[in-house]
């Protein structure tokens, strides 16, 4: 039986697919998008997060750590992760909430009676289980188990990926998934490089295989002067267009700096991007519904 490796479950989520669903949030994530609201999901394996403007300095974490990472000297606090061996201790014994572990292991059955325990109320609002990230397609052999176990059982399954994985996984996953949410980026290789680390040749010819028999909703993170240009919004919407009828909508998602809190936590320093404007937005929304594309 594979495990698997959760950061969060939430639930009553709106946003991640049709209907009322539970989103599960898995750990492992190959790209390093500058902007990622999500940063404590990079590493595949459970982390500690410390948030010290919570810590009020009682020092338990440091009374129960077996490996020493928490250090007290002149009523500072310092957490050395390098040593820490993610046996989530410190974050147990935590007042404030200023430790947190990243990552619970669960297996396919463990985790199946969680979400099946809302199976009614995503009958009567056609939702269902989303899985997210990070990118959950790294756990592709553990998330297998589960999402046949759910659709087995009238649960629909959706999957939010980069794609940026080999063909052969992504379409292994055709076969355990009813609908694909697609990040979307940017569709210039160099910029999509310089701005997440790698290349986007990989994600954009699996998305095209993927469109020729899967359902796909597309969704893009739109952050001013990285990806709100008029070229880049036409070549995109270009793309997306001669793609067919298998992309369902294309979902535009103003930037937010959530993530910069986030990423100091676990040690990544973040940038803070410019928020669209409305204008830039409804400029958006006009350029690709020109090519006939249903935008959100």
């Amino acid at each position: 039986m594979q495990m698997m490796t959760v950061n969060q479950i939430q639930y009553f989520s709106l946003y991640d697919g049709p209907g009322i669903r539970t989103t599960v949030f898995l750990q492992g994530c190959n790209l390093r998008c500058a902007w990622c609201h999500n940063p404590e999901t990079w590493s595949l394996y459970a982390s500690v997060s410390y948030a010290k403007e919570r810590c009020v300095q009682c020092g338990a974490c440091g009374s129960v750590c077996p490996s020493h990472a928490h250090i007290f000297d002149e009523n500072k606090h310092l957490f050395e992760p390098e040593k820490c061996i993610r046996c989530g201790a410190c974050a147990e014994v935590c007042c404030t909430e200023a430790l947190e572990m990243n990552g619970t292991q669960y297996s396919a059955v463990g985790l199946y009676e969680k979400l099946v325990r809302d199976q009614r109320l995503y009958e009567i609002s056609n939702g269902g289980v989303t899985f997210s990230g990070g990118e959950p397609l790294l756990q592709w052999e553990a998330l297998e188990e589960i999402c046949v176990m759910l659709r087995k059982n009238g649960i629909h399954v959706a999957m939010e990926t980069a794609l940026d994985l080999p063909w052969k996984t992504v379409q292994r996953s055709q076969t355990f998934t009813d609908l694909f949410l697609i990040d979307c980026k940017i569709f210039d290789e160099n910029r999509h490089r310089a701005y997440t680390g790698k290349s986007n040749r990989q994600i954009l010819d699996n998305l095209r295989k993927l469109a020729e028999t899967s359902n796909i909703e597309i969704r893009i993170p739109v952050i001013e002067r990285v990806n709100t240009d008029a070229e880049n919004a036409e070549n995109t919407a270009a793309y997306l267009a001669g793609l067919g009828e298998r992309i369902k909508s294309v979902e535009l998602l103003p930037y937010h700096d959530f993530g910069i809190a986030k990423a100091a936590h676990v040690g990544i320093t973040q940038k803070k991007f410019g928020v669209p404007s409305d204008e830039q937005i409804a400029e958006l929304r006009r350029i690709f519904r020109k090519y006939h594309l249903n935008v959100k």
